[in-house]
């Protein structure tokens, strides 16, 4: 074979002398500057006109000149927060060929490579919309796990992912839970598998009545079990196993509609129980996809009479709005989105300012700081401060004076990488 230097052509192509390719050493990162007109820390704090220098993953200073030969990016008349946290969504959840597919169909009647990649397709979603970590509250699947590995590496767009794989439920028709011992050895194995968190159903779903399916005996062996491991418990509870979930020492209670009386609400704020009432996306998006739900579980013509009624009239329940006044209760942001909602998560909070007149900055703390500390991870994201993983936002307008700066992100970090930026 002749050498390319042989080549009668080869001078006029300039490489007659060139020795032959070779990988190229990495070049160090330069620093990132990140010019920002107003500033909310997550701990609702607000800063004006400074400078966020991020290296590598994390946030290097807050004000300051810029790095020379920094990568800047020009965030006026925007607002910059740290990224957004949902504490309860169904990642995989999704639509295919307009009907919805859940985690107990996905890979048995859709090939699992095609379940695989709407997953994806979920997590672009999310992190478009600005929300860098989300957790998945079951039913799992297998590839959970892998997911949750291809976003860590922070090459796929996707948010950081912590999932609860599975979940205790016996909601259904001829369904007991197992003696104390092995739902005990169910909490230990889930962790085995990977598990971030345990997810408990403690109650039956709005739409099948929201009786307790589990006694305070059950309760007190899972979460206590949970405990004795160091994994978070996240309970899924309406009406009388509100309490009962928070006797046990669960770590966060789900929806809580029917059970947040005064008394159950002080004991949450007494015992430091996280709160996630799930309202403004849940059942907005079940009604806006009724087509694609209807006839799909108990997703039935009675239950969507019940849920159009509910939305006809957008109103929080009157417990979420009294949990506002709680001295130290800790309010956190959940959005339980499913197939359809993925990408619009923010609406929770637009939902809890416009009708349920919750501060923005409180709503803003409780998608950020207070919803990292929830997932044990406040000493890593959830703020914007020097040692802090770099994750941030940025969003077109003055988030304070209109909320509705949440639909329009327009830069977002994860890890100290940007996977969008439209100035």
């Amino acid at each position: 074979m002749k050498s390319v230097q042989s080549h009668p052509s080869a001078a006029l192509l300039g490489v007659a002398n060139k020795p032959p390719l070779t990988w190229e050493l990495p070049q160090p990162k330069r620093p990132i500057a990140l010019k920002a007109a107003t500033l909310l820390n997550g701990k609702g704090g607000t800063l004006r006109d400074t400078v966020i220098v991020v290296a590598g993953d994390r946030i290097e200073r807050i004000g300051g000149p810029i790095p020379e030969g920094a990568q800047m990016y020009d965030l006026a008349g925007m607002t910059v927060a740290p990224g957004l946290i949902d504490t309860h969504v169904h990642v995989t959840y999704h639509f295919n060929h307009d009907r919805f597919i859940d985690n107990r169909l996905a890979g048995q009647d859709e090939p699992v490579p095609d379940s695989v990649l709407f997953g994806v397709e979920n997590g672009v979603r999310i992190l478009e919309a600005g929300f860098t970590t989300v957790q998945s509250l079951g039913p799992g699947t297998a590839w959970d796990l892998p997911l949750r590995e291809a976003w860590a590496r922070n090459l796929v767009p996707g948010p950081r992912l912590l999932t609860s794989l599975q979940w205790f439920r016996y909601d259904q028709p001829g369904q007991a839970a197992q003696p104390d011992p092995e739902l005990r050895a169910m909490v230990r194995d889930l962790k085995a598998r990977g598990a971030d968190a345990i997810k408990i159903f403690a109650s039956t779903s709005v739409r099948e009545g929201s009786r307790p399916t589990l006694t305070q005996a059950q309760l007190d062996a899972i979460c206590g079990e949970c405990n004795r491991q160091g994994l978070r418990s996240v309970v899924h509870a309406y009406t009388s196993a509100v309490k009962m979930a928070v006797q046990a020492g669960c770590t966060a209670i789900e929806h809580g509609t029917g059970g947040m009386t005064d008394e159950t609400l002080a004991l949450m704020a007494a015992k430091g129980t996280f709160f996630d009432p799930t309202v403004g996306v849940v059942t907005e998006n079940y009604v806006a996809n009724k087509d694609k739900y209807l006839g799909v579980g108990n997703y039935t013509a009675e239950a969507f009479a019940m849920m159009e009624k509910l939305i006809a009239n957008p109103k929080p329940p009157e417990e979420f709005i009294r949990s506002l006044t709680v001295p130290g209760l800790k309010i956190v942001y959940g959005s339980d989105a499913t197939a359809g909602a993925h990408g619009h998560n923010a609406e929770g909070l637009l939902y809890r300012i416009k009708f349920g007149h919750q501060d923005a900055m409180q709503a803003l703390v409780s998608a950020t700081s207070l919803a990292a500390e929830s997932l044990n991870l406040g000493n890593e994201i959830g703020t914007i401060a020097p040692g802090m993983t770099a994750d941030i936002v940025a969003m077109r307008g003055d988030y304070l004076a209109d909320a509705t700066a949440l639909r329009r992100m327009a830069f977002v970090m994860k890890g100290g990488k940007v996977f969008k930026y439209q100035p």
